[in-house]
């Protein structure tokens, strides 16, 4: 019963000195003491720590003291620990930097390669990290870049979400079939490419302005467009616009609301009229859609067209 007992006292005071390593460890790893953390997590490895972070850490470390071949055994141990996909994104572009640097260029693309497919997205650290400087030498690394870019801003080669993009630009906007200028819209891609922003100014009396923020709805995979205008919520002017397509040259949403008790439906439609005009249309009906009052008709045109 004693030996039973001296054993269970040194498994328990070795899972200590594990976690202890490790916490100390990741604590100076996290303010990049990469020196000072070293012995703590080839102690916490000795004392039985087995996991593709703690591996992938150590590999960082000896990475930032210059000893590239030590980083890259570990982070092929960190690898063989089946990290998650996210780790292994990491891991395999600190790979990519460590192969770089010992001029190893097709190794370095392979695994930056496969931390691409992983969704690594760090083009600056592409861009401008000494440890890519050979990499940035070789044909392929324009792809590469191009693939982290895509990464970033994934809207960028979503053809839906370009669907809007007849609208943007800067616009002087009048009442349809009139030379009667009512205000001024810019509308610009923003957040990556994931929205459309609207920028409308009234012209004349009274003053007002207000914002739409324009964009697909991951849940339904359909446009919503949310307005707020100047004038408060007592006017509705912050309106959800929703189920919005793009089909036969118009994006089409579709909108309701209640009114004194009544519910009023509407439809609000932007016709693609061409590179320099697009015409804005809103309807509503308060019996259920047997009958439609038109809201306003408004022609968009190019500005300094």
């Amino acid at each position: 019963m004693k030996k039973v007992n001296l054993l269970f006292v040194i498994t328990i005071s070795v899972s200590n000195l594990s976690a202890q390593s490790t916490v100390k460890a990741d604590s100076l790893f996290s303010i990049q003491q990469w020196k000072a953390a070293l012995p703590l997590y080839e102690t916490a490895i000795k004392s039985g720590v087995n996991n593709a972070i703690t591996w992938n850490r150590l590999g960082y470390c000896y990475h930032n003291v210059g000893q590239i071949d030590l980083a890259i055994k570990n982070y092929q141990v960190s690898l063989d620990n089946k990290p998650s996909a996210a780790l292994e994104q990491v891991v395999q572009a600190r790979l990519a930097r460590a192969y770089s640097i010992k001029n190893e260029i097709n190794k370095s693309f392979i695994t930056l390669e496969r931390a691409l497919a992983l969704g690594y997205p760090n083009v600056t650290e592409l861009e401008t990290h000494g440890d890519f400087s050979d990499l940035r030498k070789d044909k392929r690394f324009d792809h590469a870049k191009e693939l982290a870019n895509e990464n970033a801003f994934p809207c960028m080669k979503n053809a839906q979400t370009h669907e809007f993009d007849f609208w943007l630009g800067e616009w002087d906007v009048y009442n349809k079939g009139t030379t009667t200028l009512v205000g001024k819209s810019k509308i610009e891609s923003a957040s990556g490419g994931c929205m459309v922003l609207e920028n409308w100014t009234a012209v004349g009396n009274p003053p007002h302005n207000g914002k739409s923020m324009n964009f697909v709805d991951p849940e339904s995979g359909k446009w919503m467009q949310v307005w707020v205008g100047s004038s408060g919520i007592n006017n509705l002017n912050i309106t959800h616009f929703y189920d919005g397509e793009y089909k036969d040259g118009a994006m089409r949403f579709v909108f309701d609301r209640t009114m004194q008790d009544q519910k009023i439906i509407g439809r609000f439609i932007f016709y693609n009229e061409g590179p320099n005009q697009v015409r804005q249309f809103n309807e509503q009906s308060s019996d259920g859609g047997k009958t439609w009052t038109t809201s306003y008709d408004l022609t968009y045109k190019r500005a300094g067209k």
